[in-house]
């Protein structure tokens, strides 16, 4: 027994080594390279060798498995053919479907970043002497006029990826080179440069004579001589082979997106080389290495400050809810870990009921992870812990969050805590990193992205991002999952933000028919479209709305559904209904839910309702409306006050907004009022500093009310009246003036001539004797008497003269 026993722990000890070996390979098309990413061991030698066609990664262990399953779902089979790996342990081989280069580094954090290129790049031309020529400055005091050390060399080589080319050389970080003389080092390309030996004094050269032909000490002492002692011109040559190559990589290494300016450092440290020769340079405290690895892999590294910028972020290992579950059934992991809880002595196991909580939130029971914690005491479970999980929890449950919660301000993080913070601020704020938010998203297992990508979805809509909205929601339907919830609010939440008015309806109106737990917001979103649109409603919608406010009238929802009942009686037109309703939702829930729906309670019964129906709620509200329910519609409602002959009910109105911004409409409406209450005055200081016909004509008639009938004229012509202005001529004797208008415009200029025949018919004669001047008096008074019979029958008194 015993020996089974041991047995059977090897078994599992082994299994579980070879299952931390697993390596997962992922990849990233790109428009230049193709690219592979790998998570190596730590601790473990590897190196890459390329013959041809085919590289090859190998990896120091024996149990060592490449998982290649995803590789090729992001990338086609172009620059990379097949990725395979014949059994545990040994190597992982790429065929290349290209004549490919293959560009590799390796990251502090043990990432392993393989780049194919296709074709060659370009050699740099070789220096006349490769194995004399150290890539080291020629003297001692170079180096200490830049005040550089080892130290920073090697930090600017671990920059630009020379380690990571002499790992390729020697095939690992870790191992030791077989020879200490100058080496041809490959970097990124193919292009070589000559690495020295740690001094030149230890320069070894290759043993190709006989013991007794090696040479002696001197002679290499004095070669090493020669070494230092080379012509100015070689010198130069060397450094600026040594820069070329230098920038050529540094550019790469820009392009790639590993150098970027370090902003915080170079805003914090000015650098004064001539200044101060006491203080060393860094070379890397103004740039900041970062990776170039793809978005898919989610590994993102920052600047050297990252540590001080991003200290309030929670890390991923806190709130990695991908990790806290199995693929085994739900009862298999949840019943396993319910009989670990209690221990011997009915004792609380504290890791199997932290375990579980995890299990809980893993398969999005919030509630119940949050009663398993309860279990756990202060002192076995950390405060922050608890309250991460517990936030965590509510939002798998939809529950309603406080404004400050633990993970307030962290969605600028590059990490998983931007997706939870959006998730618990419940939209995504500007700035946010919507890259992180989605790769913790697509990292999160299929059935919490089904729980959680259509919230995600109408988050981003809402925020007007339409490409990640439909990314995600298009990452939801790819789990093949049927029936997911609040998919319709999420389709209408997209199709609104594309304009489609007609699609946004119809997703809300199945979501309502469906009956589910969505079914209120639905309605509340149905009815406020069907405002906006002024789209026709369905009778019945007011009462299933009244329904579900009877449901939740405690809640939040219940306030809004509500307001929603409100909107959609005056929707379908029974507005006695609505003001019932709308006095007691202000009875409910305070002045300010009143005049929420004061502007579409209003507005609908202007533009729908009979004039009887308005007047009867009109008038009341002209009365009685404060400034801030009137400056919501009181332009609408004064404008068909004032059609329907209230003028002093409008101008009642139009005075309560005095408070508000003026504009012209606004101002050409109390001026008519004015005009209407026979006030012309006053309708002349309103109209002051406006312009345009209809404001000429309205001056117009206000003069014409002050019989000042020649400005009247003249505001008339302005408005293109032309009869009106030549009726305003004759009025005031201009006659001069009405026969400068032409008759056609003008019918009314007939009239100011048969004035002047009148002028020169009664015209007393003169020089005749009494009997011709009598019988010329009477022919005058025959003819006067027939053109004021005919100036009669042209003029048409106006209504106010009729009037007067």
């Amino acid at each position: 027994m015993i020996s089974r026993a041991i047995a059977f722990a090897t078994a599992v000890v082994v299994a579980g080594y070879a299952e931390a070996q697993t390596i997962v390979t992922r990849s990233g098309e790109h428009d230049t390279f193709t690219r592979l990413v790998m998570r190596l061991p730590d601790g473990v030698e590897w190196s890459l060798t390329q013959n041809e066609n085919v590289a090859t990664v190998n990896v120091g262990s024996p149990t060592a498995v490449f998982n290649t399953q995803s590789v090729f779902d992001l990338i086609p089979r172009t620059r990379i053919r097949s990725v395979s790996q014949a059994a545990p342990g040994q190597p992982l081989r790429i065929d290349l479907g290209c004549e490919c280069s293959v560009d590799y580094y390796q990251q502090s954090d043990g990432y392993l970043v393989i780049d194919v290129r296709e074709g060659r790049p370009l050699a740099l031309a070789e220096p006349s002497d490769r194995a004399s020529l150290p890539l080291t400055f020629p003297s001692a005091r170079a180096g200490r006029d830049f005040n550089i050390d080892s130290r920073d060399l090697a930090s600017a080589r671990v920059a630009m990826g020379l380690e990571d080319a002499v790992e390729q050389t020697f095939g690992s970080a870790k191992r030791q080179p077989l020879h200490t003389g100058p080496v041809e080092i490959p970097l990124l390309g193919d292009e070589t440069v000559v690495a020295p030996s740690q001094k030149v004094e230890d320069v070894a050269v290759p043993d190709t004579k006989d013991d007794d032909d090696k040479p002696s000490p001197e002679t290499l002492t004095a070669d090493s001589s020669l070494l230092m002692d080379l012509e100015e011109n070689r010198r130069a040559a060397l450094v600026n082979d040594t820069e070329t190559r230098l920038l050529q990589q540094i550019g790469r290494a820009s392009d790639q997106g590993l150098l970027k300016p370090n902003e915080q450092g170079q805003a914090a440290l000015q650098l004064d080389p001539l200044g101060n020769e006491n203080r060393p340079l860094n070379p890397l405290d103004n740039m900041s290495v970062t990776s170039a690895i793809d978005r898919e892999t989610g590994l993102f590294a920052v600047s050297n400050g990252r540590d001080e910028a991003a200290s309030h972020c929670i890390p991923d290992l806190e709130i990695a809810v991908q990790k806290w579950g199995k693929e085994t059934p739900f009862a298999e992991q949840i019943g396993a870990l319910r009989n670990e809880i209690l221990g011997e002595f009915d004792q609380l196991n504290r890791d199997a009921t932290l375990k579980l909580a995890r299990t809980y939130l893993y398969f999005g029971f919030g509630a119940e992870a949050v009663s398993t914690l309860h279990m756990l005491s202060e002192s076995n479970l950390k405060p922050r812990s608890r309250e991460i999980m517990t936030t965590m929890a509510q939002i798998l449950d939809g529950e309603e969050l406080p404004v400050n919660t633990i993970f307030s301000g962290q969605q600028t993080c590059s990490g998983g805590a931007a997706f939870w913070a959006a998730m618990a601020d419940g939209v995504v704020k500007k700035g946010a990193n919507s890259d992180a938010i989605q790769q913790t998203f697509a990292r999160l297992p299929a059935h919490l992205r089904v729980q959680l990508g259509a919230r995600m979805t109408r988050l981003f809509a809402e925020a007007g991002d339409p490409s990640v909205a439909k990314a995600t929601l298009r990452s939801v339907d790819r789990t093949g999952v049927e029936g997911v919830p609040d998919r319709n609010l999420a389709e209408a939440a997209i199709a609104e933000l594309d304009g489609d008015t007609d699609a946004v309806a119809r997703n809300l109106t199945e979501e309502v028919a469906e009956q589910s737990q969505n079914t209120p917001l639905a309605l509340i979103e149905l009815v406020e479209l069907s405002y906006a649109e002024r789209r026709a409603l369905s009778p019945d919608v007011p009462d299933l709305t009244a329904s579900y406010e009877l449901e939740y009238r405690d809640a939040a929802l219940g306030a809004e559904l509500r307001k929603a009942e409100v909107m959609a009686l005056a929707l379908t037109g029974s507005f006695d209904a609505a003001f019932k309703k709308s006095a007691k939702l202000e009875e409910r829930d305070g002045l300010m839910a009143r005049d929420s729906v004061n502007t579409p309670l209003m507005t609908l019964l202007t533009e729908n309702a009979d004039d009887v129906t308005f007047l009867k709620y009109a008038l009341i509200f002209a009365h009685e409306a404060g400034a801030t329910r009137a400056g919501q519609v009181g332009d609408i409602i004064a404008r068909r006050l004032l059609d329907l002959g209230f003028a002093e009910q409008a101008e009642m109105i139009l005075r309560k907004m005095s408070l508000e911004p003026q504009n012209e409409d606004r101002r050409m409406m109390s001026a008519e009022a004015h005009l209407q209450l026979d006030q012309p005055q006053r309708a002349l200081v309103e109209l002051m500093g406006l312009e345009g016909q209809q404001a000429d004509r309205m001056r117009a008639e206000a003069l014409w009310r002050n019989k000042e009938y020649e400005r009247a004229s003249e505001y008339m012509m302005s408005a293109q009246d032309l009869d009106g202005a030549a009726r305003g001529f004759w009025l005031s004797e201009d006659l001069e003036a009405v026969e400068a208008i032409s008759e056609d415009a003008a019918p009314f200029r007939s009239v100011a001539e048969v004035t002047k025949q009148i002028d020169s018919a009664v015209r007393e004669p003169e020089g005749l004797p009494p009997l011709a001047e009598a019988r010329a008096l009477v022919e005058s008074s025959v003819g006067a008497r027939s053109s004021i019979e005919e100036l009669l029958r042209k003029v048409e008194r106006t209504p106010d003269e009729v009037e007067d």
